[in-house]
């Protein structure tokens, strides 16, 4: 569930980045912005504890933005610079994460762009994944960005996750399934 402030942060960034003016247009902003901010969210992961020492009252505010200007100055647009340092002030990085996906969402709906993760058995070949991104165009009405994983245990078939979504067509849910219903009918 998405919270206020995920909600508000997210939107403050969506509008700025729009009314923002310089060379790029809407769509390049947008792109940008969402794969700067997915930088900064794998920069973060492997630096165990930046959260904590960004949101520590041990830490004062120049402090914590001399980190935000060593780490990132120059290295992205003014406006997602600008709105680590408002996070900074905030004391909002605990919520990062949770904007960031906001503002995906955000990004992707603006966009026309829904983001889907196929899991299977073994990797897909080229074919198979046209065919899925083709399918899934058609259903949501959008263009395709897939992800993928490859999962051992479902023994065949396909899972697709998309938002809150999942299409389960596994051979292991699919024998779940059928255990359940045969347990049913034997009693």
């Amino acid at each position: 569930m998405t919270g206020a402030v995920e909600k508000n942060y997210s939107q403050a960034l969506f509008d700025a980045l729009l009314e923002e003016k310089g060379s790029l247009d809407e769509k390049e902003k947008l792109e940008q912005a969402k794969n700067q901010l997915e930088a900064v969210s794998g920069i973060i992961s492997s630096c165990g504890g930046f959260e904590k020492l960004m949101d520590s009252p041990a830490v004062s505010d120049e402090e914590k933005l001399g980190v935000i200007k060593d780490a990132f100055g120059g290295k992205l647009s003014r406006c997602v610079y600008n709105f680590l340092c408002v996070l900074t002030e905030g004391k909002r990085w605990g919520y990062f994460e949770k904007i960031r996906r906001v503002f995906s969402d955000m990004c992707n709906d603006s966009l026309g762009i829904a983001e889907i993760t196929v899991t299977t058995p073994y990797p897909l070949s080229e074919e198979q994944r046209e065919k899925i991104a083709k399918k899934m165009s058609d259903i949501v009405g959008k263009k395709i960005k897939m992800s993928e994983k490859t999962d051992k245990t479902l023994m065949g078939g396909i899972i697709i996750d998309y938002g809150d979504t999942r299409m389960d067509g596994s051979v292991k849910t699919r024998l779940e399934n059928l255990k359940g219903s045969l347990s049913q009918l034997i009693g």
